[in-house]
């Protein structure tokens, strides 16, 4: 954990957290000697689920960044994310999972909108091409 003070600001940084379910998230590039950002699923909004696809409204991303900003009396609880999209509109899943392609979108959200760790497996002969393992958790 990393913390920064300016002026009545605290700035703290976390490599993993523990999420309401008790699901821990990493983000971090020294667990275990390799490099973890944590996949995840995350609940959409109501009123922003038509404007993605979604896989029974709910989206995957990648965490990169785990912060906890305190202003004076309030205190944020973000993440850094990077957006998992479907891979085709024609073909949005494969063996029931959906496939997907990492983008060049990044977002800050709530950790408390995380509702689950998921696997995501690569495709090691296509190029950004990834399937969600429904069946592990």
């Amino acid at each position: 954990m990393e913390q920064n003070n300016l002026n009545n600001r605290i700035v703290k940084i976390y490599s993993s957290v523990t999420i309401q379910n008790g699901l821990k998230i990493h983000t971090t590039n020294s667990y275990y000697e390799k490099d973890c950002y944590s996949n995840i699923a995350v609940a959409m909004n109501f009123e922003e689920l038509s404007e993605y696809l979604s896989d029974h409204g709910i989206c995957y991303r990648q965490v990169y960044l785990l912060t906890k900003i305190e202003l004076e009396a309030k205190i944020f609880n973000l993440a850094l994310i990077q957006w998992y999209d479907f891979k085709s509109k024609k073909t949005l899943f494969y063996y029931g999972c959906p496939r997907l392609q990492l983008t060049e979108i990044y977002n800050i959200i709530d950790i408390e909108a995380i509702k689950n760790n998921v696997h995501i497996i690569p495709r090691f002969d296509k190029d950004n091409d990834y399937l969600v393992n429904k069946y592990i958790f």
